[in-house]
């Protein structure tokens, strides 16, 4: 996707999401009735700091277009505030901060078990990288050993040695 098409649709999901919780937040029995909609709002400020990050790094991006990725981000930024007063004066005056530390903890929690998915594929893959050196080791002193019986009795065949009889 490009980089407009994909900030247009954080956006325009963002957008959707503000509306809904604007629309639910009096009739909501608890927090976990717009909780959908409050991980899509933390899923779009995501996508467009991705996006400006990935604009900044190139070179011969028009500026209007990092603007408008600034401008969005900080309109994106007032209607996050306004849904933050919105969700306190419902719900008490410090929910918002529990939702931000429960989804910052639910991404700590995502990184680690990455994190320990890569070092236990790098373990296995060490560990298979091993099995077959040991195996190659085992298979090259088997085919040595077998040459040698095989180069031992062809010399003894060729050898003429005379029968010993009793």
């Amino acid at each position: 996707m490009e980089p407009i098409t994909t900030a247009l649709a954080a956006v325009s999901a963002a957008s959707n999401a503000i509306a809904f919780i604007k629309a639910r937040i009096n009739d909501a029995q608890s927090v976990a009735d717009i909780s959908q909609q409050i991980g899509t709002l933390f899923d779009c400020q995501k996508k467009l700091n991705e996006e400006r990050n990935k604009q900044a790094g190139v070179g011969d991006i028009k500026f209007q277009s990092s603007m408008d990725a600034v401008l969005e981000a900080k309109k994106l930024q007032e209607q996050m505030q306004e849904i933050k007063t919105m969700i306190n004066l419902r719900f008490g005056p410090d929910t918002w901060n529990e939702i931000v530390n429960h989804h910052n903890q639910k991404l700590r929690e995502q990184k680690e078990a990455q994190k320990a998915a890569r070092k236990e594929a790098a373990r296995r893959a060490k560990e298979l990288e091993d099995t077959i050196k040991t195996t190659l080791l085992v298979a090259g002193i088997i085919a040595v050993t077998i040459a040698l019986f095989v180069f031992l009795f062809a010399t003894v065949a060729q050898s003429g040695v005379e029968e010993i009889v009793l």
